[in-house]
């Protein structure tokens, strides 16, 4: 069973909460006076329990993670306190449908968000006349419209802020990947070096050792036991060059993506990284390399943003004689039908080149799930 998703945005749903709570010190530290519209009604226990209907409602619109549901959510919010302004006639409960609106923003694009905007303060001006008879609802509605337009505001320039801020640690993410890759090719140089030390130390303990057999050969008159224990020790200091360069080689076999691909989930901060590598699944090459973790960059970027998952579960292992790389989430998972986009297109047709390949759907845990391999030769 799934564990209910975290909040987003924490400090926006205290900023929330303390709103309701302001709006409730009125209506909760004295007399109600009911509306015109409501005069009939128990309108004290009607206002108060439609106020602590709202807190539970609200903190619960920003625990959904799709799309609809949300819309939904802030529209039923919107009702409500549409609802505590008709009741009783001195009130500041509009203030509460800033809150809904920032969803509404969050969510709807600038023709979408205009319409929700104009709908809800055209709403609060029928209510305010029809209900409450006041004189002036034109300034009491424009008062609470620019209350709103504010924080539609707001909240824009914080998701610009955010998207910067995005794109500015997914840019030092490639560094610092681009970086690990200069370092693995470092290291790959020396290995190139290790293999001319092992030709040069090679070469030379045998050229002296054939010298040494040769003199036997067509010197008799030379001390054959100490030109035998000179050819011994010679072939023993080369069997143990080799197996020290062989062993130095063996260490470095391959390029080890682990601290590039840290480096590009530290871009993703607010995403759970479980990441497991195995001790032998390294890349063959640069090309291999790339391609395995411009996957990975892809898988956790669709993880986010599309998916809004909050764990990601990566591996990196060896297959037979290939190099598998799989990513699960808890996000919302892949629709039915769902076709590849520019991302997951471009992902496939790197891996393809280098003759390995991509499959992607829904994962027993109901998230999105990842899987692309190159081959190890």
């Amino acid at each position: 069973m799934r564990s209910p998703p975290p909040l987003r945005y924490p400090a926006a749903v205290l900023a929330g909460l303390l709103a309701w709570a302001a709006v409730g010190l009125e209506l909760w530290s004295g007399p109600v006076q009911a509306s015109g519209f409501a005069a009939a009604w128990p309108v004290p226990a009607l206002a108060r329990g439609l106020h602590l209907l709202f807190a539970p409602a609200f903190v619960l619109s920003w625990r959904l993670r799709e799309r609809r549901a949300r819309l939904a959510a802030a529209s039923g919010l919107t009702v409500l306190a549409l609802g505590l302004v008709a009741l009783y006639r001195y009130n500041s409960a509009a203030a509460l449908l800033i809150l809904p609106m920032i969803e509404f923003a969050a969510l709807l694009g600038p023709r979408a968000l205009a319409a929700a905007f104009a709908l809800s303060n055209a709403a609060l001006f029928g209510v305010v006349w029809l209900a409450r008879e006041m004189d002036a609802p034109w300034t009491y509605v424009g008062v609470h419209a620019a209350l709103q337009a504010f924080a539609i505001l707001l909240l824009r320039s914080a998701r610009r802020t955010e998207r910067a801020h995005q794109a500015l640690a997914q840019s030092h993410a490639d560094l610092l990947a681009a970086r690990g890759m200069l370092a693995e090719a470092a290291r790959s140089e020396e290995r190139l070096r290790l293999s001319r030390e092992l030709h040069d130390v090679a070469g030379h303990k045998l050229t002296a050792l054939r010298l040494n057999l040769s003199a036997l050969q067509y010197h008799p008159g030379l001390d054959r036991e100490q030109a035998l224990t000179r050819c011994s020790q010679l072939s023993a200091e080369l069997l143990d060059d080799l197996r020290a360069v062989v062993q130095q080689l063996r260490l470095h076999d391959g390029l080890d993506l682990e601290p590039s691909m840290r480096a590009l989930a530290g871009a993703f901060p607010q995403l759970r990284l479980h990441l497991r590598l195995d001790a032998d699944a390294r890349a063959p090459g640069l090309d291999h390399a790339e391609a395995l973790l411009r996957a990975f960059q892809e898988g956790l970027t669709n993880a986010v943003r599309h998916g809004q998952a909050q764990t990601l579960w990566a591996s990196l292992q060896r297959d037979g004689q290939r190099l598998a790389l799989e990513l699960r989430d808890d996000g919302r998972g892949a629709p039915a039908g769902l076709l590849a986009g520019n991302g997951l297109t471009g992902m496939r047709e790197r891996l393809l080149a280098l003759g390995g390949g991509l499959d992607f759907g829904v994962g027993d845990n109901g998230g999105f799930r990842l899987r692309g391999w190159v081959p190890l030769c």
